[in-house]
């Protein structure tokens, strides 16, 4: 008699049903107050100084608000973007706004997303910054997001986002498990995690043979016209990404932004 052999359920189902139940349990004005100083450590970070695009979200439920950062991109001169879903292909495309208030609901869910037009799409280049949303993240920048796999296909589809250290998750601290997180090969890992209590440093991951070293010296943050301020009002790492080539990877020292 032949075996009946069952099917493996998702090891991560689980997982992201808990890490759901959690975020939504988080009280609304703790969420907001974690959003706002997540949004202040990604304004101070040299990196996001020197961007030319923000990619983010809009914050369904009980998502990571990005709104006033990327307000604050917007104002500084950057082009952002935020994705428009295609539910029959399960892909997406980012298009530029002109404010947060620049998009209209799409899809089953009304998901608010920005108008489709040709000339706002945006092709990543390796001055892109893409901030990612994610129900559970852990130590080596593995995540559990939605499993429809979206973000995963559009990182390896641009292989500039795919070899860069700007791919940023965002998440709540208290979704950060210590607890490593499954993986597959279609599965992509971030570089950096946000959190509202410190900046986490994943390990270099496997397909990131460009994993970028960064060098300290001190780096004003840009005002709302995009002059520089003075070096002595705030001191922050600064992004100067060397090659595994040029120099030996050493882990960067982040000195948290002050409240």
């Amino acid at each position: 008699m032949s075996e009946v052999v069952k099917a493996i359920d998702n090891p991560k189902s689980e997982r992201r049903a808990a890490a759901r139940t959690l975020r939504d349990a988080l009280p609304a004005d703790l969420r907001q107050a974690a959003s706002d100083a997540i949004c202040k450590k990604i304004a101070a970070m040299a990196s996001f100084g020197l961007c030319e695009t923000l990619l983010c979200y809009y914050p369904i439920g009980s998502e990571v608000d990005l709104r006033p950062l990327m307000t604050h991109a917007l104002a500084c001169g950057k082009r952002v973007g935020l994705p428009l879903y295609d539910e029959a292909q399960a892909t997406m495309e980012f298009y530029a706004i002109s404010s947060t208030d620049d998009v209209a609901p799409v899809g089953k869910l009304g998901i608010p997303s920005p108008h489709a037009e040709e000339a706002n799409r945006i092709i990543p280049d390796g001055k892109t910054m893409l901030l990612l949303p994610g129900l559970l993240f852990d130590g080596r920048g593995h995540r559990i997001g939605s499993g429809c796999g979206v973000y995963d296909r559009y990182i390896f589809a641009h292989k500039e986002l795919l070899h860069s250290s700007l791919c940023i998750g965002v998440s709540y601290a208290a979704l950060v498990s210590d607890i490593p997180i499954p993986y597959t090969a279609e599965d992509v890992s971030v570089s950096l995690i946000v959190t509202e209590k410190k900046l986490i440093f994943a390990r270099k991951v496997e397909r990131a043979p460009k994993w970028e070293v960064r060098r300290r010296r001190y780096v004003p943050l840009v005002d709302k016209d995009g002059n520089p301020q003075k070096v002595e009002d705030k001191p922050y790492y600064n992004a100067n990404y060397v090659s595994p080539q040029d120099g030996k990877y050493l882990p960067p020292s982040v000195k948290e932004l002050k409240s």
